[in-house]
Parts: structure tokens; C-alpha cells; sequence
């Protein structure tokens, strides 16, 4: 999304303390962002499909702004909305190609990639060169109240039906809904402790290596261990 943002992305990874990340093309820092994953190649990156609160790539701006709920409801009920995010897909899939770097992972802003008609397209899209994972993990919450009233309907409506149709490895579970910004290494850690096999997504959004709460946390995840 900007420069800063990649300064924590790659000092939590300098650190050791994180090995992947997500990358928005046609944003403000976009071409540091090719730059920082270049001169960093352990770092494995990902797609992050963005289709609200974010700069278009074949338009000037989203018609409905940056309301991810917005969004999806156009998407749904407007064929005019659904050519718009189709032909978005579309390039911004070749733009991350044009960039050279292997995708190891496709997710997406605010998860619209997940919407049924979304998903329609972007499993057309990878079809022909893509062998990494997607994020249709079954969400998973922190608060043990949260999770029991929404994990269930979520997966259910949600993810679980996307999964079952997806030809691509799928992560299991998706741990960090509710904690955006604001990660907590107590937490993290009693969660893994209480995983399984398979593979668990724990996503963070480090935003700026002054006094950041994501990264101080993936920083004390590192000095456990993790």
C-alpha cells in the first residue's frame, strides 16, 4: 500500500520473524514493494487481490468507494459491476506476473475474493500457471464466545462452499479476524498449541516499524520460537 509499510514488512522478515507477504499492484508503493521482494528473495509472495479501498488499475477510481459491503453487494446484484471486477482481476493478475515473482499464494482485501462470483473468476484467472495455495481458511477467533456464534456460519456461507469447489491447496484455518492491527503474542501462541496438522494462516498487518503492534507482536512470536 506505501513505503512504509514494506520498511516493517521486510524488517519483520530481516528478523526472521516473517516468511511471506501479500502484495497490492497499482498502488502508491507497489514498484518498492517489487524492489524490497527482489533484494529479499526468501520472502515468499503472494497475490492480494484488491477490489475496494485501493487505487483501480483500469479505472480511476471504485464507483463504490471503499466500502468492501458496498462492493459486494454491486458485485451481486449488478452485471455492470461484475464486468468492472472482472476485467480488475484480469489485469491485476497480469501485472503481478509482469513483476516476475513467483506467486506462492493468492488472498485478498477485506477476503471479497471469497465471494462467489469473485472466486468464479479468479479460479478462471490462475488456471493456467498458478500451483500455490488460497486463503479459504475456516475462520477462526481468538475470543473463544466469538468464535463459537460466528465461526460456524461464516465457514458454512462463507469459505467451506468456495473450498469444496477450489482445484488449489486451500489453508485449513484463518486466525486474525478481529485482531487487525492490534495482534496479540499470548494469544497467537495459545492458539498454535492448540492446532493440528495442515496449514493455519495467522495474518498480520505491520504498518510501520515506529512502535507497531503487528510487528512488535511477530517480533515476540520470533523470541518464542515461533
Amino acid at each position: 500500500m506505501n513505503t512504509e509499510v514494506n520498511r516493517a514488512v521486510v524488517e519483520a522478515h530481516r528478523r526472521g520473524a516473517l516468511q511471506g507477504a501479500s502484495l497490492m499492484v497499482g498502488q502508491p508503493g507497489t514498484a518498492d514493494a517489487v524492489r524490497a521482494a527482489q533484494d529479499n528473495p526468501g520472502l515468499r509472495v503472494g497475490w492480494h487481490l484488491h477490489l475496494d479501498n485501493s487505487q483501480p488499475v483500469t479505472r480511476a477510481a471504485w464507483p463504490w468507494g471503499d466500502s468492501y459491503r458496498r462492493a459486494g453487494w454491486a458485485m451481486g446484484l449488478s452485471r455492470r459491476a461484475r464486468q468492472l471486477m472482472r476485467e480488475e482481476v484480469r489485469a491485476q493478475w497480469e501485472m503481478f506476473r509482469e513483476t516476475g515473482l513467483p506467486c506462492a499464494f493468492v488472498n485478498s482485501h477485506h477476503h471479497l475474493h471469497a465471494h462467489p462470483f469473485v472466486c468464479r473468476v479468479l479460479l478462471d484467472v490462475l488456471k493456467p500457471s498458478f500451483d500455490g495455495w488460497l486463503r479459504l481458511g475456516k475462520p477462526r477467533f481468538f475470543s473463544a464466545n466469538f468464535d463459537a456464534v460466528w465461526m460456524g456460519p461464516a465457514d458454512w456461507l462463507w469459505m467451506r462452499p468456495r473450498r469444496r469447489r477450489c482445484p488449489y491447496r486451500c489453508s485449513d484455518t484463518l486466525w486474525g479476524l478481529g485482531r487487525t492491527f492490534r495482534m496479540r503474542a499470548s494469544e497467537v501462541t495459545r492458539a498454535i498449541h492448540q492446532l493440528g496438522g495442515g496449514l493455519h494462516e495467522f495474518y498480520f498487518h505491520p504498518r510501520s516499524t515506529d512502535n507497531d503492534a503487528d510487528l512488535q507482536c511477530l517480533l515476540e512470536l520470533k523470541t518464542c520460537g515461533f
